[in-house]
């Protein structure tokens, strides 16, 4: 949200009778707020006039202005700019957006009023906009858990706290995404205008004036702000997993691609004999897979989580052996899976779920040991079985170990 403050330093003098009869001056003013709304897409704070009718929101704007200054009441005093972001990312990367976004509204009225000085204008880059969301939760009575998001709004918890409660409540978080989260990502333009009294019949379409608010009141609330360098976010190139069912004896990375795609390779050794070679349990397999990570609005924290669809493929080669029979032989198993992937330890891991459906295919070679368990005899008698399987051929619980570098964002609400 931007909130922009243009006020007038002229000052009317307006007659007044005194004992003589002679006119005294009477300095009076009277201050106008007239409000205009600007919204930005996620991950941009560039203005896109074909946003939300942001294009006509602008037109107006200008038209209102130069209809002002076309009378030659008013000089621009100052501009304060209040700019934010919605509360769905995080904080310092909020803080870092809505200074680009108030830098945007200055660029945007400069290159319309060019003999503005940069020095009137004020920028206060207020991070995640909390305020908004509040109205918008009183606004709406069909926001699910109303009650309990006014409360956590209304909390003392941090603002990281909050969005970690808030997607907890998830009908909630669903709902606010769907209908309101592009109201916290917008700039609201307020210009608080002061003109003489006794200019008041030359400014039609003007609201009601409001009395007691003079220039150097909205001044002292004009505090100039820098506007924060970019912080150093933390980008994830990809992440480290290992399937818990299979311990200690596999390993794969994830790759993200956007926010909604992945992709994944997957290497399994499991090598195991016992009994001096009268038990094996033996595999090695390759599988790549991609997947599609469901949700809208998605940022950099929710990279590899959430519910997503996919399809794998894999290859390699088995040896299993009890007792005094056994079986080698090479496969393929091609599937679908679906994931469900949660974080934990606070963001900085993830417990994946995972389970397949697919076909199996696979040629086995029988053999027998010899009595000493030394070496593996082919048997003859026994033609090389071919299998097919369809069904259940996949099933992993995984922890996941994202893989971060420090990067400066580029743009995002997250």
């Amino acid at each position: 949200m931007i909130a922009m403050s243009l006020c007038n330093s002229a000052v009317i003098h307006a007659g007044q009778a005194g004992d003589s009869g002679e006119r005294i001056p009477v300095e009076e003013t009277r201050t106008f707020r007239k409000q205009y709304t600007i919204y930005f897409k996620i991950n941009k704070w560039d203005i896109d006039t074909a946003l939300y009718g942001n294009g006509r929101t602008i037109r107006r704007m200008y038209r209102e202005i130069d209809s002002l200054i076309s009378e030659g009441i008013i000089t621009t005093d100052s501009i304060s700019i209040v700019s934010a972001a919605s509360p769905d990312g995080g904080t310092d990367f909020n803080k870092w957006l809505s200074g680009k976004r108030g830098k945007a509204a200055q660029s945007l009225l400069q290159a319309r009023y060019q003999d503005i000085s940069s020095e009137i204008f004020y920028i206060d880059p207020v991070g995640e906009d909390w305020g908004t969301f509040r109205k918008v939760a009183m606004e709406d009575p069909d926001i699910p858990d109303r009650e309990k998001l006014l409360e956590l709004i209304d909390s003392n918890a941090s603002p990281e706290e909050k969005e970690r409660r808030l997607r907890q409540m998830k009908p909630t978080f669903r709902y606010i995404l769907k209908h309101h989260i592009y109201l916290m990502r917008s700039s609201a333009v307020t210009f608080n205008i002061s003109v003489p009294a006794i200019s008041l019949g030359y400014l039609p379409g003007l609201p009601a004036p409001e009395l007691g608010i003079a220039t150097g009141d909205i001044m002292r609330r004009a505090v100039p702000q820098a506007v924060p360098a970019p912080p150093v976010d933390r980008k994830m190139i990809f992440a480290a997993r290992t399937n818990l069912l299979v311990p200690a004896l596999n390993v794969g990375v994830e790759v993200p691609i956007g926010y909604n795609w992945s992709v994944g390779a997957d290497y399994y050794f499991p090598w195991w004999l016992a009994k001096n070679n009268m038990y094996c349990m033996e595999m090695l397999g390759w599988f790549l897979d991609t997947k599609y990570w469901f949700g809208k609005d998605r940022g950099e924290e929710d990279k590899l989580s959430g519910h997503a669809l996919g399809a794998y493929a894999g290859f390699g080669y088995y040896d299993y052996q009890w007792e005094r029979s056994g079986n080698q032989g090479e496969y393929i198993d091609i599937g679908v899976d679906y994931t469900y992937s949660l974080p934990v330890a606070k963001g900085k891991l993830r417990m994946e779920f995972n389970i397949g459906l697919g076909w199996i295919h696979t040629v086995a070679r029988h053999y027998t040991p010899t009595d000493d368990y030394s070496e593996l005899i082919k048997d003859p008698g026994i033609r090389h079985r071919k299998y097919n399987f369809v069904g259940p051929t996949r099933a992993s619980v995984s922890l996941v170990v994202p893989i971060r570098v420090k990067v400066r964002p580029k743009g995002g609400e997250r």
